[in-house]
């Protein structure tokens, strides 16, 4: 999300604003603290005028990760 929002050139005060979220939540999102939800997701994208089907693929697949327990290797 910090690449895409260093695309579109907007400081994390721009895209609280742009989003409609505080800037702490912003922040916590930037910089790895907070896992954001889907609807975020897509706000964010728009705000940044990325495509959100994209950028919900790479939040689809981190999700996933974060949800899927990992198997630890038995010998």
């Amino acid at each position: 999300m910090e690449r895409v929002r260093r695309q579109a050139d907007l400081s994390p005060e721009t895209l609280a604003r742009k989003t409609g979220t505080g800037l702490d939540h912003i922040t916590g999102v930037l910089s790895g603290h907070h896992f954001p939800s889907r609807r975020f997701t897509v706000t964010y994208a728009r705000a940044c005028g990325a495509d959100p089907q994209v950028l919900l693929m790479v939040w689809e697949n981190e999700h996933d990760r974060r949800t899927t327990p990992s198997r630890a290797k038995t010998s």
